[in-house]
């Protein structure tokens, strides 16, 4: 059991060599230099690694929820079910996803609330997230569509992480989080030295710079109260400029949406799992015909009531992490930190 946090130093230079022996037992993936950081990729070798990225476009979502997998195959005729195998990794080791941003580590603590927390979990998930270790780097130079610090985040939050690195002047300041965390840099122990008090000075002095520089938007406290009027006349002009086409749920972090369909030939089939999204005018289209949300504007005002009211109240956070994704991609350049905005100064 960890007992104490430990803040750890690695000089730049044995970054290398500090790489090699987690891959010895780890499979590690990471923001990538060849893709333009679009996702977290494997990663063979310390140069492929891209530290100097703000964040990817696809979030870590689709590595412990992909977007489309198939949940078991059937065949009707011998009324047979056979499972598939949970595919954790391809090299029979552990998992370290490696240069996560704080605002997609906590964003799998979310995802944790609904696929790992209650009976029944969910299996898929479940695996999956037993066999990866999370570390994380702090943000020093946070984006202009950032507003981690408005939804109880931060650039340094530790919140899903197992380790957490931070960048100083020719060496990384680490800090161990969770007992998996000490577990998965036993093996180069010998390259890491205690941080000293000018160390820690550095990274605290560092931070606050970095959080001078989110400024706070909204409070998601009061926004969660001002949310509880369901048929509040702002919903009738929130959603004009919205498409449908959900770009934002999909790019999300948090949302977690999905569909079942079955594929059958002749007797065989199998089961798919795939994201949906609460954008799109079929997800709630009934076998009768009937929508109980017709127009988009029942659509945003269900993603906007399920992110900042419906999650606080079900499981006390509030389901964004203010990585600023659906600012970046919107193709109506919508930014729901304007929405958020024209809500609480409704009146």
């Amino acid at each position: 059991m960890l007992k104490e946090k430990r803040n750890l130093m690695l000089y730049k230079q044995d970054f290398e060599k500090f790489f090699r022996l987690l891959s010895e037992t780890f499979t590690i993936f990471g923001p990538s230099k060849t893709d333009g950081s679009r996702s977290f990729t494997k990663i063979d070798a310390s140069d492929e690694i891209a530290f100097d990225y703000e964040n990817t476009k696809m979030s870590l979502k689709e590595f412990f929820f992909p977007q489309t997998e198939t949940l078991f195959f059937f065949d009707t005729e011998k009324n047979e079910v056979k499972q598939t195998d949970v595919e954790t990794n391809k090299h029979d080791k552990q998992n370290i996803l490696f240069g996560v941003r704080p605002c997609d580590a906590m964003s799998i603590s979310f995802l944790d609330k609904v696929f790992n927390a209650n009976n029944p979990q969910d299996l898929y998930y479940t695996r999956r997230r037993k066999s990866t270790r999370i570390v994380s780097f702090a943000c020093t130079n946070p984006a202009s569509t950032c507003f981690c610090t408005s939804v109880g985040c931060g650039p340094d939050s530790e919140t899903g992480a197992d380790i957490i690195f931070f960048e100083l002047n020719g060496r990384y300041f680490i800090k161990t989080v969770t007992p998996e965390g000490e577990k998965t840099i036993k093996s180069a122990e010998k390259l890491l030295n205690p941080a000293t008090k000018n160390d820690i000075e550095e990274k605290v002095h560092l931070m606050k710079t970095a959080n001078s520089n989110l400024k706070k938007i909204f409070d998601s406290g009061n926004l969660q109260k001002k949310l509880d009027n369901f048929n509040a006349p702002y919903w009738g002009k929130l959603h004009r400029k919205c498409l449908g086409c959900g770009i934002c749920t999909y790019l999300c972090p948090t949302c977690h949406c999905f569909d079942i369909t079955d594929e059958v030939i002749k007797s065989n089939g199998r089961r798919i799992r795939t994201w949906d999204s609460c954008m799109f005018s079929l997800f709630t289209l009934h076998a009768s015909g009937h929508n109980p949300r017709p127009t988009q504007k029942e659509r945003m005002r269900q993603r906007i009531m399920h992110k900042f009211n419906y999650a606080p109240k079900y499981y006390g956070k509030t389901f964004c992490v203010g990585c600023g994704r659906c600012v970046i991609y919107c193709p109506v350049n919508m930014d729901i930190r304007d929405v958020m905005k024209e809500i609480m100064e409704e009146r």
